[in-house]
């Protein structure tokens, strides 16, 4: 795990994730450092939802638009709640749930259902919390527009597909040796095709049994103790779903005893029409050549990070099927740890817009029955 998700294993463990967890008000007790007094006295956002425009108002840092977490509690319904033992808040419901630990010295830390990618943030302003544009769009099911020109944010509901998702977990018995916390997502609505749903409930369920399969296969090997307990579990998101399409993050992460455990991350997209798992091509159809302009960008970008960290060899080209998850902000490209960087760095991802990845009016999914 990177430092991020060192501090959140403790920080959740000790919040007990939801319990125990109470509604207080958006905002931190802590006296905002003088940078942050500077940010906060900008000109303000103004915010709509569904064509109102709110009270409240949002910032723009670095070129990244932030909406407070007030206005979602307060205008838009979104459920928070803050647990004052980890310091942590809760900001929505259903499948994917931010946790937001209070901003300290050492940064702010953001996940969903404990995942903390590159892109998430969160920011404390003039003594209010705030979070980037992009979380909202692409975990909590809420549409953004942003308009540069009258600096205006219009938010609005997510038309989602009309599914539903829940979390299951695989039986598994831990001890004083070993912890199992094994789950994955399963999707369940009338209006899916039967073997559809099968067919992607199939592939997400058995990406769990191989979880498990495998942290049993290392306790059978010998070498977990009370002392030094083994540890196999997972975590997933829900990154896109929408348009006919589903595209999952699930998360895996195992300790074996050595000086840190190990993360995975996989992503999975899907076509709700006829369950198939969609490719890097099958998104970016509408652009035969995506493959020579995502090579050239990744090595310059690799070449960055190993010119500033050390790396383990230079970025050629992308693998025949990559690791991908899509949001509502584009296209990720998942590299894994060790890859190309050194564990410190944390696993290896780039957001690309389909703006940048697509013809002038081309479609991503291009293809695809919705």
């Amino acid at each position: 795990m990177n430092k991020h998700t060192k501090k959140w294993g403790s920080a959740l463990l000790a919040a007990g994730i939801l319990a125990g967890v109470t509604v207080v008000p958006v905002s931190y007790s802590e006296a905002a450092s003088s940078k942050q007094q500077a940010t906060a006295q900008q000109p303000g956002i103004s915010i709509h939802w569904n064509g109102k425009t709110l009270a409240a108002k949002g910032v723009q840092v670095n070129g990244s638009t932030l909406i407070p977490v007030a206005a979602l509690r307060d205008s838009l319904g979104i459920p928070v709640s803050y647990d004052t033992k980890s310091a942590t808040y809760t900001v929505g419901s259903g499948y994917n749930i931010l946790y937001i630990m209070s901003p300290s010295s050492d940064g702010s830390y953001v996940n969903v259902n404990g995942i903390s990618t590159r892109n998430m943030d969160a920011k404390q302003i003039a003594g209010k919390l705030y979070i980037p544009m992009s979380l909202l769009k692409d975990y909590l099911g809420i549409d953004a527009q942003w308009n540069a020109a009258e600096k205006t944010v219009a938010l609005s509901k997510s038309q989602l597909n009309p599914i539903t998702i829940t979390s299951q977990s695989l039986a598994a018995t831990s001890d004083s040796e070993v912890t199992y916390k094994v789950k994955y997502p399963q999707i369940s609505g009338s209006r899916l095709n039967a073997e559809a749903q099968q067919a992607i409930n199939g592939v997400l369920k058995k990406h769990a049994e191989e979880v498990l399969a495998a942290g049993k296969k290392q306790v059978a090997e010998g070498g977990a103790t009370a002392q030094r307990p083994y540890e196999f579990g997972n975590d997933f998101a829900i990154a896109y779903n929408k348009d006919g399409i589903l595209s999952v993050i699930m998360q895996d992460y195992s300790y074996t005893g050595g000086a840190h455990g190990m993360t995975v991350r996989k992503g999975y997209t899907f076509s709700l029409s006829d369950g198939k798992m969609l490719q890097l091509s099958d998104v970016l159809k509408a652009n035969p050549n995506y493959k020579k302009f995502l090579n050239s960008d990744l090595k310059k970008k690799f070449d960055a990070l190993q010119a500033d960290a050390g790396g383990f060899g230079g970025f050629k080209e992308l693998a025949a099927n990559p690791n991908f998850y899509v949001t509502n902000s584009g296209l990720t490209l998942v590299f894994d740890l060790y890859e190309y960087t050194p564990y410190a760095y944390g696993i290896p991802e780039f957001t690309y817009s389909f703006s940048q990845l697509l013809p002038q009016g081309g479609k991503p999914f291009a293809g695809q029955n919705p």
